[in-house]
């Protein structure tokens, strides 16, 4: 680093002065015209050691001003924000029905498994389901052989309708022989036999329609009792054992996709420029230093009100399996910039900075470009090779004087 030193110099300047207003006061003494004069002359004398002390004293005061340089140099145009990882899909498994938990592919506090599509994480007991799936289906045959057997009212119905026939014939042929009453009542029997008939069939048909539709509300009921993975991925957790009674709505474990997603949340502002397919680089606090590589997969739509932010999805191009919840910095990459003036970005305030001109720190505006993290691209306002106060430029005023250490 490099500092300017003007002690020295102003020291020697006031030992001059003093010499010279000494060596005058001594003439005039020796000349003995007029003794008001020289007593004037060492009241000037006493005025400027005065004046000389109180400037040597403001140089020694004043501040040392950290500086760097404005250089040409490239940019990249990024913003930053928090991120959280998150599973592309979860599901929670939850119980339908109250039953007793008789299988659990994971015991609560166990080591989270792999799990495949369709797998059989919990079985509940399901002995009186099966018990009255057995007495239907039982009921249901001997339902079904009463059909095949046949109705006993069909077969009446169909002798008396040959009756019928015989007797209406004969009353058609010889009214003497059959009377019209014994005809009539004939035709009612016919007539009652229908219905009863009817009736019969619409019975035999609607309690098979409810064997039916019992089965198949039982085997439903089975399929609560069992619950499967819906996706291939690891069921991180669980929260009942063998043995223990669940109830309908019971969370009893929970089951994740492989694959993350990382969220990252932004100031709205930050927003400007950002869309998808743009490159992403990821630090994650557990993983240290590395830099994990990414692209923007899908910009949200909405802004949380509250605190102004918006988020957005990266997909990373590892393969990594990183831990649900973990969390760290993504740094999304709008555009690189060559050939263009640069400042570190602690040096802006607003759209000044600070610059060191002959001795005093002067605040310039100035037009920015790209920013990320570190540097800012200056439009207009600076010049190559100035210097900027790039430590703590708030607590400097303009035309205050200053020493500058020049920071490489």
């Amino acid at each position: 680093m490099l500092k300017s030193n003007t002690w020295n110099q102003s020291a020697s300047t006031l030992k001059i002065k003093i010499y010279i207003l000494t060596q005058s006061s001594k003439s005039m003494s020796k000349s003995n015209k007029v003794k008001k004069s020289g007593k004037i002359t060492l009241m000037l004398a006493g005025i400027v050691l005065v004046v000389m002390v109180i400037q040597l004293a403001q140089e020694k005061l004043q501040r040392d001003a950290f500086v760097n340089t404005v250089k040409t140099g490239s940019i990249r145009d990024s913003v930053s924000g928090n991120l959280n990882v998150l599973p592309t899909l979860s599901f929670q498994l939850k119980a339908e029905t109250q039953s007793k938990v008789k299988y659990a592919a994971l015991i609560p506090f166990g080591k989270p498994i792999q799990v495949d599509e369709n797998q059989t994480l919990y079985l509940m007991d399901t002995t009186d389901l099966d018990r009255s799936l057995e007495r239907t289906i039982l009921s249901q045959a001997s339902h079904q052989k009463r059909l095949k057997i046949g109705s006993s009212i069909e077969l009446q119905l169909k002798l008396e309708e040959k009756n019928l026939n015989a007797l209406q014939t004969l009353f058609e042929e010889n009214g003497q022989d059959v009377s019209e009453f014994e005809l009539e009542s004939k035709q009612n029997l016919v007539e009652r036999l229908r219905r009863q008939h009817e009736l019969e069939t619409i019975n035999d048909e609607e309690k098979s329609q409810t064997f039916t539709l019992e089965i198949d509300r039982i085997q439903e009921e089975l399929k609560k009792r069992r619950l499967i993975s819906p996706i291939k991925g690891t069921l991180i957790s669980s929260s009942v054992k063998k043995g223990d009674t669940i109830f309908g709505g019971q969370t009893m474990g929970e089951v994740q996709s492989n694959e993350r997603i990382i969220e990252v949340t932004l100031n709205e502002e930050d927003f400007a420029g950002l869309k998808e397919g743009q490159k992403v680089g990821v630090t994650l606090f557990s993983f240290g230093n590395e830099i994990l590589e990414g692209v923007v997969s899908t910009l949200t739509a909405n802004v949380n009100s509250a605190n102004g932010h918006r988020k957005l999805f990266v997909k990373l191009n590892s393969n990594k399996i990183l831990p649900v919840g973990s969390s760290g910095r993504a740094e999304i990459i709008k555009q690189e910039i060559q050939d263009t003036l640069i400042i570190p970005r602690k040096a802006l305030l607003g759209n000044s900075v600070f610059t060191v001109r002959g001795g005093k720190a002067l605040q310039v505006q100035v037009e920015t470009g790209a920013k990320n993290l570190e540097y800012v691209e200056i439009k207009k306002g600076l010049k190559a090779n100035e210097l900027v106060i790039s430590e703590t430029p708030h607590l400097f005023y303009d035309g205050e004087q200053v020493t500058y250490i020049l920071v490489e």
